[in-house]
């Protein structure tokens, strides 16, 4: 007699087959677990009481996340990509392309789902890249996944946190595939990096305030003054900026800055993150101030994004990730910061993998370096996360000094005289080694560590910034100030290149440092070398760990960063020749093409047809600066593409024709089922695309010696085994293969009647 059953893998059968001494494999019950280090918040839990264990029924959200593949690769690719001597030089990566090269493998994403499903976790979003994985569910399950138990502590300040009594332990396969377990504890919460004052209170008397605004703070015409970029006439125009937040806003504040100083409104668009309501709170400040100076410096850009998450290592990590998953904005800030010594190196090594994203596809970074000087986390001496992260640039803070028709004086370290009073961050990171572009400087503070910061900018709340926050006007100090404008002057850096032909800057620190160590830095730069002090850091000539580079010297930096292309030359311009070696490489849903760059192309357009020859009519995509470009279609249909390059003479011909087919990745789309007798068995399972059938079975679940497999293709794939033994356990696993590709499940069994 035969009995219809249910297939399960070996962790849910578990169970049912405890009694007969079965053994397990699962990972969700296996006993050798590896501890993965960084997750203890240590500092915050020496100086907390703690209360209890965490209630059994206490529902958690936090985040698995995965390591980048080829990181060697990846490497060497992101340092040809910023040498201008190299052929990468520029030629950036799109999202979906980082992820077919260097994102976690589809398989290892899949095994964290399944391990997390397996210890009763539940998922609750995926990312696009793979390196996130959120899933949520009780603290029991937690406890028993990871092998630690959860407690509740007081902080010295009276507020609540939570925090695991170990780092996380989880099985060898699944240790493999992660980088760590993001959002344990609640011990960080992130804190802006701004100073103000109500400008009603303020007197109007150097030093105290210098610009012409309401309460003598610095308006957007002053900035633009002070800074060298009144010969600018780049506003940032085509431009998309980004903000990291984790608090919301009052677009009415906005409205009325605008409208006060006469600048455009630039159009700003809200991305909330893991729920966030995006309703103002107690950091509404910071998130106000940001936009209304990215606006001041760039009033031509085409939006800002406003990327909104919870103030939690989940909301964070997230927040960034869904920054670099979007790819749409080129610059981006954040004035958001956590000592780095608190941060974990679990989750700085999260981090670090969504900032190698971001400058593999050609974003720029900006971070507040820190308003404690160089004792960032109150006491030691330390620096801000993620201003010390390798692919950030690290924006520290300044006085500056005007003269009497408002230009440019000097600038000396932004010093308070206390933590409390406020200082420019910097200092040398604990964690991230040396960079490659400041191994040769011979004035850091440290030859083997991450310097900070990289530049700085007026941050001095004495000569701070006029900014309408909850419908008046204040005066606004600290790093997160001079973030912000640095991201916003990028984004009038990179229109110009744009109109040049030329890529966008993305990460800034190898062309700034290229330019601080060149024969330009004098005036590329405002240098401080006035031995003043973020409180420990004096300000030397070049480079120091007090103000980094300096300050920008707009227009000639700008100049610098941005060389006029062939657009702003006398010279008569040609329609440029055809681009060539156009390839299309077809994926899930997508075909990605890339060609040669053509002469005097200053941007290129891609035509698509659906049969050989069609491709003439409207472009499906154009104002293209690279030489890629990825387009989303539907599977199954054969597109063909050609390629115009275009300058302001006109379109060149098209290029040579290149076709795809995109298609769904070989796929099982059920679970398995079968019929299990006394001496027989039969499986079945189903495909999304016709494919061979193949059964690996042995009485061991480390020896699958035995087969049997059909070269038929298929969907449904039904396999019979023969021979078996009775009451007899027997544990096997299916594969499929069609076109090079072949997909393995999980390890299953059955018991013969």
């Amino acid at each position: 007699m035969k009995v219809a059953l249910k297939l399960f893998p070996i962790s849910v059968m578990l169970l049912l087959v405890m009694a007969a001494g079965a053994p397990s494999s699962s990972w969700a019950d296996a006993t050798a677990k590896v501890r993965l280090a960084g997750h203890m918040p240590a500092r915050s839990i020496a100086n907390a009481k703690r209360l209890n264990r965490l209630p059994a029924a206490t529902q958690m959200r936090f985040s698995f996340t995965l390591p980048l593949r080829n990181q060697a690769e990846l490497n060497d690719l992101l340092k040809r990509m910023y040498d201008p001597s190299d052929p990468q030089y520029g030629h950036y990566l799109t999202g979906r392309q980082f992820t077919d090269r260097f994102a976690p493998s589809a398989e290892d994403y899949e095994a964290v789902k399944k391990y997390a499903r397996e210890t009763g976790l539940t998922i609750t979003g995926t990312h696009a890249n793979r390196t996130v994985l959120d899933v949520a569910g009780p603290a029991a399950a937690v406890e028993a996944a990871f092998d630690l138990q959860m407690h509740q502590y007081q902080a010295q300040s009276g507020r609540n946190f939570i925090a695991p009594d170990h780092d996380p332990g989880v099985p060898g396969p699944i240790a493999a595939c992660i980088n760590g377990v993001i959002g344990l504890d609640s011990a960080a919460k992130w804190h802006t990096h701004s100073l103000f004052t109500r400008a009603a209170g303020l007197p109007m008397a150097t030093p105290y305030q210098i610009g012409t605004g309401p309460g003598g703070g610095m308006t957007p015409k002053d900035i633009a003054a002070a800074y060298n970029l009144a010969p600018v006439t780049a506003t940032g125009t085509g431009q998309t900026l980004a903000l990291f937040q984790l608090d919301g806003y009052t677009p009415s504040d906005i409205a009325a800055y605008a409208k006060y100083f006469g600048i455009p409104a630039v159009p700003l668009q809200n991305v909330l993150v893991d729920g966030f309501s995006g309703a103002p709170g107690s950091g509404a400040g910071e998130v106000t101030l940001d936009i209304e100076l990215q606006m001041a410096m760039a009033p031509g850009a085409s939006r800002i994004i406003v990327y909104q998450g919870p103030n939690s290592t989940k909301g964070v990590l997230d927040t960034y990730n869904r920054i670099a998953t979007d790819n749409l904005a080129k610059q981006v800030s954040t004035s958001w910061g956590l000592s780095e010594g608190d941060s974990g190196s679990a989750f700085l090594n999260s981090e670090n993998a969504i900032f190698q994203q971001m400058a593999a596809q050609g974003q720029t970074v900006y971070a507040a370096a820190g308003d404690s000087g160089a004792y960032d986390n109150g006491s030691t001496l330390s620096v801000d996360d993620p201003a010390s992260q390798p692919y950030v640039v690290g924006v520290g803070g300044t006085r500056l000094y005007l003269d009497g028709s408002g230009a440019y004086s000097r600038e000396s370290t932004w010093n308070g005289g206390t933590v409390a009073a406020g200082a420019g961050g910097g200092g040398v990171s604990y964690f991230w080694p040396i960079p490659s572009w400041q191994q040769k400087l011979s004035n850091v503070a440290s030859s083997v560590m991450r310097n900070v910061p990289d530049v700085a900018l007026n941050s001095d709340p004495g000569t701070g910034y006029s900014i309408y926050f909850q419908g008046q006007w204040w005066i606004y100090g600290g790093t997160s100030c001079a973030a912000p404008l640095w991201a916003a002057f990028t984004a009038r850096v990179n229109q110009q290149r744009a109109t040049g032909g030329l890529a966008p800057l993305g990460f800034a620190n190898p062309p700034l440092y290229q330019l601080g160590t060149g024969s330009g830095y004098g005036t590329s730069f405002h240098d401080v070398a006035d031995s003043t002090t973020n409180l420990y850091y004096p300000a030397i000539t070049g480079y120091d760990n007090a103000t980094g580079w300096g300050s920008f010297n707009g227009a000639n930096l700008f100049a610098a960063l941005a060389p006029a292309g062939s657009s702003t030359t006398t010279t008569t311009v040609s329609v440029p020749p055809a681009p060539t070696a156009l390839k299309a490489t077809a994926g899930n849903g997508y075909v990605a093409l890339s060609w040669s760059a053509a002469g005097g192309a200053t941007s290129y357009s891609v035509y698509r047809g659906t049969a050989p020859g069609q491709e003439g009519g409207t472009p499906v995509k154009t104002g293209l600066t690279t030489t890629s470009y990825t387009d989303s279609v539907t599977n199954g249909t054969t597109y063909y593409y050609k390629v115009s390059a275009v300058n302001s003479a006109g379109s060149s011909p098209l290029s040579n024709e290149a076709y795809a087919t995109p298609t769904a990745p070989l796929a099982f789309t059920s679970g398995l089922s079968g019929s299990i007798g006394t001496t027989t068995a039969q499986i079945q399972w189903y495909t999304n695309l016709p494919s061979t059938s193949v059964i690996r079975y042995g009485t061991s679940s480390g020896s699958l010696t035995k087969s049997v497999s059909s070269s038929t293709l298929v969907t449904s794939h039904v396999l019979k085994l023969s021979s078996l033994s009775r009451r007899t356990t027997y544990y096997f696993n299916v594969s499929s293969s069609a076109g090079g590709s072949t997909i393995t499940s999980g390890l299953y069994y059955f018991r013969t009647q």
